[in-house]
């Protein structure tokens, strides 16, 4: 799974579990079915395929194989040139180089900063640039009319570089002392997110922006500076060039321009809440932003099997993405111990890609099947973004206003038993989350039946989740179905083997796909697309697009249950040794209040973990077995 999309979980998966116990080599199956699976994914996921990332050789050998099983299982070749090979060029993390420079102005002297030392390029800003014009300064870089507060009232910032601090003024007040009190205590104000501050800037027609940490962001000599990578995934690229510079830098400009320092002037505001923004009349900086972003040849491998009969020239389409990480040099959530080793990908996403060579050969079997087209698409190029779905959908090589509904697989191969029963009378079924389900006209219904049919207790989530290709084609207006077995400590870690995948399970996920295939190919009239306005639970897959590294804060270490639809969060595990751990929460606990905030949901338990300190000891109220238990964790 990606780590890139709209909204992505807050959590570092990085800190997920110590290393698994090794798990012993699967035998053959005597079911030719389960057999064929098993090797598909021992391919795809060996140490002959690279980890399949889109840098190696072995991705190239994992397509061919993909191609191959299409070709046996009677699938036509989608391109004219009569391969299965859609050519597209993967667009790796943009990264800031030389020259990227920033250098103020004040008559005959020039302040230069360093890149690194007193200066970041934060990753809104995703393309080469340049910008230069007079110094203004604009508060908080805040517009808030129901709050009567705004930092540019009266200010032309035309073709300016605007200086703003962070956050809001009084961050981290509670009550009527707040600045945004329509917000409860614990959550962030909307006026606080880097994303509104840039494109308020752009807005205001700025020529580029420098923001600044407020005094809750930089204490004492710590001043930190964001790495590109914290904001260069998921919110939309700046139109101008974006920065963080230290204090020290603009208060010396300040002083040196007969203007109060950064500390005076946030006091000022803090404690009037209005606007203290102005003109450097006499200086000015000139900016430079040097961004690289390699382009790595990558292909979609797309097979078909053309429809016969009154629906013949509608097309669906089943997909998953058959790339992976490689050897873990991007994306890895095993941090930099795991760079250098194959992260082999066996559920993520060789489980999906196995699957959708299983329908291939299962439809393709058919006689004589009458219905809708199905197009048959393993993307490349989704660990950096969903690049090849998006492609797809950009270049289609069928029509997508013919396209009815897309199928998705996406981290099907390790099932995992739940209760279907809240007291746990009767035996457990394998849980089966399906996202998408409000995208299309009497999708709920079939994924119920689907579901029930292959036997698992079915998660339903009307949104289209944006963290997998199905997204790409929810946004082009495309009824979607998701399907997804649940995260696990071996996310992106070399430890996610093909040992480790339950190929029974993995098999009747695609048992419930080839029903929702069969519905879908048929049906008489195409399901009419529904926009689900409400957005998906946070995936597990991959960390927020804003934030990769986790939430700012301290991080308890826990995994949310994402397909849990009742009140506070439900915990599927914690992490070993993480703050959770040892304080006493366990698998299966319903986290009721943070620090004296209620959790109704996922949004406001994160909100409340931004809010809080490290090294300091909080109050967490647990609901376990039906009754509260207050436990005490100690953050770090």
């Amino acid at each position: 799974m990606s780590r890139s999309s709209r909204l992505i979980a807050l959590f570092s998966l990085a800190a997920l579990a110590a290393l698994a116990a090794p798990v012993q080599a699967q035998k053959p199956y005597d079911d030719p079915v389960l057999e064929r699976m098993r090797k598909d994914i021992f391919y795809l996921a060996g140490p002959e395929c690279e980890g399949r990332g889109v840098e190696t050789k072995g991705i190239q050998k994992a397509a061919d194989h993909i191609a191959a099983a299409f070709q046996k299982a009677g699938l036509k070749p989608a391109m004219k040139d009569g391969t299965y090979f859609q050519p597209f060029d993967t667009l790796l993390n943009a990264t800031p180089v030389s020259p990227s420079t920033l250098v103020f102005g004040d008559g005959d002297k020039k302040t230069a900063t360093k890149l690194g030392t007193d200066l970041a390029v934060m990753g809104f800003t995703r393309s080469t640039m340049k910008a230069n014009g007079g110094l203004v300064f604009a508060g908080y870089g805040i517009t808030a009319p129901k709050l009567k507060y705004d930092d540019y009232e009266g200010l032309n910032v035309e073709g300016k570089v605007v200086v703003i601090l962070r956050r809001t003024p009084r961050y981290g007040e509670k009550g009527d002392k707040r600045f945004d009190t329509g917000v409860p205590d614990g959550q962030d104000s909307s006026h606080a997110a880097f994303a509104t501050k840039v494109a308020l800037a752009q807005l205001n027609k700025a020529a580029a922006l420098i923001i600044v940490n407020d005094t809750t962001a930089a204490t004492g000599a710590i001043d930190p500076l964001p790495n590109f990578s914290d904001h260069a995934f998921g919110t939309p690229a700046s139109k101008i060039p974006v920065f963080m510079v230290k204090r020290e830098t603009i208060d010396d400009l300040f002083k040196a321009a007969g203007h109060k320092t950064l500390k005076e002037l946030e006091a000022t505001i803090n404690d009037k809440l209005k606007p203290q923004s102005f003109e450097l009349k006499t200086v000015t900086a000139d900016a430079a932003v040097t961004i690289k972003r390699p382009a790595i040849p990558s292909k979609n491998v797309v097979g078909v099997l053309e429809g016969a009969g009154p629906l013949k020239d509608e097309t669906i389409v089943i997909g998953a993405h058959y790339d992976h990480v490689g050897y873990g040099t991007r994306n890895s959530a095993g941090g930099t111990t795991a760079s250098g080793k194959v992260h082999y990908g066996a559920d993520d996403n060789a489980s999906g890609t196995t699957a959708v060579i299983e329908l291939a050969r299962r439809f393709g079997a058919m006689k004589d099947r009458q219905g809708r087209r199905i197009v048959f698409i393993t993307f490349s190029g989704e660990e950096d973004g969903l690049q090849g779905s998006q492609f797809y959908c950009k270049e289609p090589l069928f029509p997508l206003n013919k396209t009815v509904a897309m199928i998705n697989m996406d981290m099907v191969g390790r099932t995992k038993p739940v209760n279907v029963d809240w007291l746990g009378l009767f035996p457990k079924k394998d849980k089966l989350i399906v996202y998408g389900t409000g995208t299309g006209e009497g999708f709920e219904k079939l994924a119920e039946e689907s579901a029930k049919k292959a036997d698992f207790r079915l998660f339903k989530v009307a949104a289209s989740a944006g963290n997998s290709d199905n997204h790409s084609f929810y946004l082009k207006k495309i009824p979607v179905l998701f399907l997804f077995t649940g995260l696990h400590g071996e996310y992106h870690r070399p430890t996610d083997t093909p040992e480790r995948i339950d190929v029974p399970g993995m098999k009747r996920v695609a048992d419930a796909a080839e029903q929702m295939a069969l519905n879908l190919s048929t049906r008489d009239t195409a399901p009419k697309f529904a926009q689900v306005n409400s957005p998906a639970p946070a995936d597990p897959s991959r960390p927020a697009p804003a934030t990769p590294k986790g939430p700012s804060g301290p991080r308890l270490g826990i995994l949310p249950n994402y397909a849990y639809e009742g009140t506070g969060v439900l915990l599927e595990g914690v992490v070993a040794e993480g703050a959770a751990a040892k304080a006493g929460l366990k698998d299966g606990d319903i986290i009721v209040e943070i620090a004296g905030t209620a959790i109704p949901d996922l949004d406001t338990y994160m909100s409340a973990m931004r809010a809080q300190k490290p090294n300091t000891t909080i109050n967490i109220v647990v609901e376990r077995k039906g009754k509260k238990v207050t436990l005490k964790a100690d953050l770090k």
